[in-house]
């Protein structure tokens, strides 16, 4: 009896066995490749933005038009700022006529120091004449000490004019330089109410009409190359270290089923991304699309190694610690080059080995 019961269970358990998925390992050329998102992005495409807040007063622009660099692209009210300007431009325009112009006060005063200049001359020359009456003893102590102060007096009003002149053209050239800069600033301050495009390029998208309120932190368009496109990808911390430039990337498209592209690195962020600890790396395309647009999305497989005619074995194969399941019990194998798809077996297996999937 116990002899029946014994053929039943062995007979049970390897009606079990075959019912498990197994394999064996095989080769073949296999693609080592680190999985990132991707999304396409036109070549050197910028954010415009504003550098104040204010109301849209006047729109130049459309989603899908060809911008040049320098044109205007939007106009935030300014009225305030340009009166300011225009006052501005009056006080230095004051100022510049007053220090180098047909009336100026340099030159009205310059006039008065001639006439100082005669009257303290001819105060010189009486105190001369008197000065020689009083050595033939000709002229009253009196008159002589009259002439002196009077003399003394012009000489004083003379150097006295003299300085005011040399302060006031210091003064008015301050004023003047002075008058200039804030003319400048205040155009400076009007030049941020007109936003004009950075590059040539298309704009491909705009998000604000006329009379609507901007801030420096919005974005109001993009604009980008129209025939140049690029592909961003995020690329895990953890893979970050097998990613260098000029790496072939496997770019696949939601818009171009069924095919793939192939692109080269050309850019990897120095910087990771704190909020989603991602890297940025840039690839372009060796034969892009037909067609794309801005804002596609896909899949980049970057490849860091490949193998040639290499013994591998299905990724879902392997169970923790690099062990697999052979009809001899576990077994510990050494691996090499691995993908989403497959996983390289070095050592431990060969291509007569039968391995089962574990079980879930």
């Amino acid at each position: 009896m116990r002899l029946i019961i014994l053929c039943i269970l062995v007979l049970i358990n390897l009606a079990c066995e075959k019912k498990r998925d197994s394999i064996k390992p095989h080769y073949e050329n296999m693609v080592e490749a680190v999985y990132a998102s991707a999304t396409i992005q036109p070549d050197g495409y910028y954010k415009v933005n504003a550098s104040i807040s204010g109301y849209l007063e006047e729109v130049y622009v459309r989603e899908g038009v060809y911008v040049r660099e320098g044109d205007l692209l939007y106009v935030i009210s300014n009225k305030p700022i340009r009166i300011n300007e225009a006052n501005a431009s009056l006080t230095y325009q004051l100022l510049k006529d007053s220090y180098s112009g047909q009336a100026n006060l340099i030159d009205e005063l310059k006039l008065s120091l001639s006439s100082s200049e005669l009257k303290m001359q001819n105060d010189s020359v009486t105190l001369s004449r008197y000065l020689e009456l009083d050595r033939k003893k000709a002229c009253s102590k009196a008159e002589l000490d009259n002439s002196k102060i009077i003399y003394q007096v012009s000489k004083n009003n003379y150097l006295g004019l003299k300085k005011q002149i040399a302060r006031k053209e210091i003064e008015l050239k301050n004023q003047l330089n002075q008058s200039r800069n804030n003319l400048s600033l205040s155009s400076l301050r009007t030049d941020d109410y007109y936003i004009r495009s950075n590059i040539d390029g298309k704009v491909f998208q705009a998000n604000k009409e006329k009379g609507e309120m901007v801030t420096m932190q919005e974005t109001l368009a993009i604009i980008g190359n129209q025939n140049q496109f690029l592909i961003e990808m995020l690329i895990d911390e953890v893979d970050i270290s097998k990613v260098e430039l000029g790496q072939k990337v496997l770019v696949t498209l939601e818009a171009y089923k069924n095919q793939v592209f192939e692109a080269v690195i050309t850019e990897i962020s120095p910087k990771m991304d704190d909020k989603n600890q991602t890297f940025k790396i840039k690839a372009r395309f060796t034969k892009s699309p037909k067609k794309l647009y801005m804002g596609l999305t896909g899949e980049g497989n970057i490849v860091v190694n490949e193998g040639a005619k290499v013994l591998v074995i299905p990724t879902d194969y392997i169970m923790p610690g690099n062990m697999v399941e052979t009809i001899d019990g576990k077994v510990n194998v050494k691996i090499g080059l691995t993908n989403w798809e497959f996983v390289q077996i070095i050592s431990g297996l060969n291509e007569n080995s039968v391995i089962f999937k574990p079980e879930k």
